[in-house]
Order: structure tokens, then sequence, then C-alpha cells
């Protein structure tokens, strides 16, 4: 955060939804007298500081800025691991309500860091699945109603006041999943429609490599080839995870297959040239498996299902690319065909 204490004010302020003049009368102060603060035109005196902050609920650090940028992304990274520290496998409903509850805290204490505030609107939007599919907090609907609309929430302030673009689509792209497990498809589509599109061909990144060669020449070039195609490898890899799924549940068996089997080996192509792939390139398979056997469980083929169960894991195992634990996760969740998001 820039050390500008103007627009600090500001956007706490919005953050906690007051008008210049709600936050004018908790300070004694004109409104017009918030009004140049905030556009910088005068500054708060010194001794005015402190209630300031007191009365956005901050520290008087953050109001002037003073978060230093490595100690934000040590708290994001630390907020993160204590995330996916409390994923129950056994639980995965009431572990997803549980961190959607720590997250919630995490943003109230700090409102103004956009990346934690983003990691609980994509965590109420994983949330908004077990609500919807799994009748979640089904005996509590106005609790379920609150979560959502403060996601909701949460994330328009993204899309209205970061200024990290990558931060902004993740946020539509989390409340369109919102809007759809709330069966509100026009606010939906609303969120997906603003997102980069395959139609846009005359994308940047290509643009990018020719600059690099004109610029630089070809070697230049050949890295920006690898960055590109590393995050085609990302858009493939959530792609065919939603065809994985999808068919595999609902489709009928040999057009499950059919493209189950396209997937895999299209990404056995990718995986030729190694510093093309991500590291989603193992969940990848992961969910290839799983939605495997999901098919041939489907298709009321349970011994075969148990067989490519059992394969897998064994793989995995001689492998070791899992801890013991993830390995016992993953072990849990085929044989007992949990599903995890």
């Amino acid at each position: 955060m820039k050390n500008n204490l103007g627009s600090n004010i500001r956007n706490f302020r919005k953050n906690k939804g007051f008008t210049q003049e709600e936050l004018a009368g908790m300070l004694g102060v004109t409104p017009q007298a918030v009004s140049r603060w905030e556009s910088e035109a005068g500054l708060p005196d010194i001794s005015m500081v402190v209630p300031i902050a007191r009365a956005l609920n901050v520290t008087t650090d953050m109001l002037l800025g003073y978060n230093a940028a490595d100690k934000d992304d040590y708290l994001v990274e630390t907020v993160r691991n204590k995330v996916e520290d409390m994923y129950d496998i056994s639980d995965t409903g009431g572990s997803a309500l549980k961190r959607t509850e720590y997250l919630a805290g995490e943003v109230s204490r700090n409102p103004m860091n956009f990346d934690i505030n983003l990691l609980y609107v994509q965590q109420v939007a994983g949330l908004s699945y077990y609500i919807d599919m799994e009748g979640l907090l089904s005996d509590n609907p106005e609790r379920a109603n609150d979560i959502l609309e403060d996601g909701i929430k949460k994330g328009v302030n993204i899309i209205r006041y970061s200024d990290c673009r990558k931060l902004v689509e993740k946020a539509h792209c989390a409340l369109a999943w919102i809007y759809i497990h709330r069966k509100d498809f026009e606010n939906a589509r609303e969120h997906i429609n603003v997102l980069p599109s395959l139609n846009m061909t005359s994308i940047r990144e290509l643009l990018y490599s020719e600059l690099m060669f004109f610029e630089h020449g070809f070697e230049e070039m050949k890295d920006n080839f690898t960055a590109t195609n590393k995050m085609l490898c990302a858009i493939l890899l959530r792609q065919f995870k939603c065809m994985l799924e999808n068919y595999a549940y609902w489709g009928k068996t040999d057009e499950a297959l059919r493209n189950l089997e396209w997937c895999r080996k299209v990404i056995e192509a990718y995986s030729t040239i190694p510093e093309y792939t991500t590291d989603d390139m193992k969940h990848f398979w992961k969910k290839y498996y799983y939605n495997l056997v999901i098919a041939y469980d489907k298709a009321g083929e349970k011994e075969k299902a148990n067989e490519i169960c059992e394969e897998y894991l064994k793989t995995i195992s001689t492998q070791n690319e899992y801890s013991k634990e993830e390995y016992e996760s993953i072990a849990k969740e085929f044989r007992e065909r949990i599903y995890q998001l």
C-alpha cells in the first residue's frame, strides 16, 4: 500500500460503508474537511490521525500506509497455509464453512488487504457449492444467505478499488460461481462477460512474442514462448478439469470415456516438453483417474473402477510425489468416492 493518507482514508471509509458526512460526524469535523483530506487538497492535523484510525477500525500504520509489501506477502502466505491446514476430507462441507469463518475474521483485521479479501471471496464461492449442491446450512438459510451476501460485497469491493487486474479478474470469477449457485444466472453472466475470452485472438501474449523478436531476437522470443505456453497449459488444465468432471458424472459412458481419453492424450503430448507445463499437472492426473473411476462406477462396472483406483494409488505411492498425509487423503477420496472441489 502506498504512503498516501488521503486515498487511504477514502478507501477505508468506503470499505466500512461510511459516507463522508457519517465519518465527519464521528470525528466532529465538517464533511468538507473529509472531502479535502481524501482529495489531498489538505491533510488532517496530526492530532486527528488516531481518531480517524479508530473511527475506521484500522491501525495508524495501516492508515498512513506503512504496511510493507514483504510483511503483507508473509501475512497472505501465512493465512493461505492456515486455510489449507483446515481442510478435512472426512467433512468437506463442514471444513469449507470453518475456512470461510476463519477468513472472514482475517478480512475484518485486514480490510484493505485485497489478497486476503480475495481468498475469502474464493472460499465463499467454494462454500456456495456445498450450500447449493449438498444442502449445507439448509437448517439455517439466513446464515447461508448472509455469508453469500458478504462474499459478494467483498468481491465487489475488490473489483471497485483494487488496481491489480489479476485480483479483479479472479474476483469476477468467484462472484460468477456464487451467483451460479444462487441460481441468479443474469448476474453470473454479467461477471463472466467481463473476463478475458478465447474469442479475443489478438491477445497481448502473441504480440509480446513478436515484440521480443523484433526488439531482442529469437533467443528472447523463446523465453516468452515458454512463459506463454505455461499459461496455456494452466488454461487447458482448468478446461479439462471441467470436462472430466461433467462427462464422468453426466455423460453417457461411451462419450465420457472418449472425452476423458482425448484429454489424457492432449496432456500427455503437452508433457513431452516439461518446461511448458505447470505444477498443477499432478493434480490433473489425480482428477483424470478419479473421474475415470466415476465413469466406470456410473456404468455399473464396479470391478473395473476399483481396479483403476488401486492401480493409480499404487503408482503414486511409488512415485513419492505426495506426502504420507496427502496420499492417505487421496486414497480416502478415491476409495470412498468423496468429491473434492
